[in-house]
């Protein structure tokens, strides 16, 4: 059931507008004297409870790396923008990149004219500079709200709050906590002690150790989740920042991931037995990437098939670390006019990782076509809604209606809970009535046990595939 989540409201602006100082009052923290030169190095996220005890996340960026990532795979993290430009120094190039993502994302957002206590402040050039980026506050005649603060002594922090809890009053965010989480990664890294890390925003369900965490594939299993202020939590509801210990990859920034497996979010129209369509998924490829130059790499990732996952990318020749990633995240190292030492080589022999390398890009990229799995074609047999659950002894027993095609015992059975997959399964014991039978036709009602013990619930849609 959808009900109303924090809303996730994002911090942009040019370097040194005071967009890290915002937050630091907000949170009462010490982060901007911690940034190396008062810039920020990585994202921040946090929550914080407004006075009227309004929850919200806040992330601090320095780029917009993740967020170009994510317009790509048609993702939107944030729901509310903060625009921060100083009332000094007006409008800089990164106010007017902060403006296109803005506009690209769609997304409502407020002015934030930071420094305006300062004497050399000019609010009204700022906003004129603004209008010539077709930007129209709300006192120019335009319905962009602009407000006047000062983030060192929090002057006019209190209007803002009040127009962010508008702006969500008008755009009210939602979301489902009882689904498997999906999830954005805002940062990701790979640490000496502690392996692959993701921090990421819960956008939909609810994230909980021991939760499987799937991409294209499994890359791993929540064993423990770190809130923003550092502590352990067991579980992370929506639009909660949390940092996920226990993964096997380095998953892609601004990537998706799921405690479910991924599916196509449209569910294909039943097919006939003997029709060669139906569901194909594709188990991807997962690479490192070296190139001897930016030029080069560039060209090489835009060229890359949407199957491919890079896993980590960069210049120079290949490195031990580049073998142990791609032996975490069961993936290859590709590299384009670039050497591997003899230990690399000789760490790759024994880490059973292989590697691949180029002088030409497009044998690179026949390679990569080359060794894609091919996808595997599933025919949709059947369909049938699980309308009840009740307990037999120790079998949890789903009451169901055969609502299209034939549900079968030999079957593999898709478990879907609106778009989302909820686990894959076999039939462990089928019956119509009080008889144990092999098939259920259309229109018929059965009961049926899945093993391996999947958490289905009434209302789930039952798929029946043959591979």
């Amino acid at each position: 059931m959808q009900i109303p989540r924090p809303p996730i409201v994002v911090i942009l602006g040019h370097v040194d507008h005071g967009k890290t100082t915002l937050l630091d009052y907000l949170r009462k923290s010490s982060i901007a004297a911690r940034e190396t030169g008062g810039i920020t190095q990585a994202i921040r996220s946090f929550q914080l409870k407004t006075e009227s005890l309004k929850l919200m996340t806040f992330i601090d960026t320095p780029g917009h790396a993740a967020f170009t990532a994510m317009r790509s795979r048609g993702s939107e993290i944030a729901d509310i923008a903060i625009l921060v430009i100083s009332a000094v120094d007006g409008v800089m190039p990164q106010t007017r990149e902060s403006i296109e993502f803005i506009k690209a994302a769609g997304i409502p957002f407020v002015v934030v004219l930071n420094k305006s206590d300062l004497p050399d402040s000019n609010p009204d050039k700022v906003k004129t500079q603004l209008t010539e980026a077709n930007v129209i506050v709300e006192d120019f005649g335009g319905k962009i709200p602009a407000v006047s603060i000062s983030a060192k002594t929090g002057q006019g922090l209190p209007e803002l709050l009040e127009m962010l809890e508008l702006l969500v009053s008008l755009h009210p965010p939602q979301s489902d906590p009882d689904l498997p989480a999906t999830a954005v990664v805002l940062e990701s890294r790979l640490d000496s002690q502690k392996g692959p890390l993701a921090t990421v925003i819960v956008k939909n369900g609810t994230l909980r150790v021991g939760s499987a965490i799937y991409q294209a594939q499994v890359i791993g299993k929540a064993r423990a989740l770190i809130d923003s202020d550092g502590q352990n939590i067991k579980q992370a509801p929506p639009s909660t920042p949390v940092e996920i210990l226990g993964l096997n990859t380095v998953p892609v920034v601004g990537s998706l991931i799921s405690a479910a497996p991924m599916f196509p979010t449209k569910v294909p129209p039943l097919e006939s037995r003997g029709d060669a369509g139906g569901v194909t998924e594709s188990s991807g490829l997962n690479i490192i990437l070296r190139a001897d130059v930016a030029g080069s790499l560039e060209a090489i990732l835009n060229a890359l098939p949407p199957t491919v996952t890079v896993l980590s990318s960069g210049t120079g020749d290949i490195t031990e670390t580049n073998i142990s990633t791609a032996k975490s995240g069961a993936g290859i190292v590709v590299g384009f006019n670039v050497k591997a030492p003899a230990s690399v080589s000789k760490l790759a022999e024994v880490e059973k990782v292989s590697i691949y390398s180029f002088k030409i890009i497009y044998e690179l990229l026949e390679q990569i076509d080359k060794l894609i799995v091919q996808p595997v074609v599933e025919n949709i047999l059947g369909r049938a809604q699980i309308i009840a659950q009740f307990k037999i002894n120790t079998d949890r027993i789903a009451g169901c209606k055969c609502t299209e095609g034939v549900i079968n015992k030999s079957h593999k059975i898709k478990i879907m809970r609106g778009d989302i997959l909820v686990g894959e399964t076999r039939i462990k014991s089928l019956k119509s009535g009080k008889s144990n039978v092999i098939t259920v036709k259309s229109g018929l009602e059965f009961g049926a046990v899945f093993s391996p013990y999947i958490d289905f619930k009434p209302g789930d849609l039952i798929i029946a595939v043959e591979v």
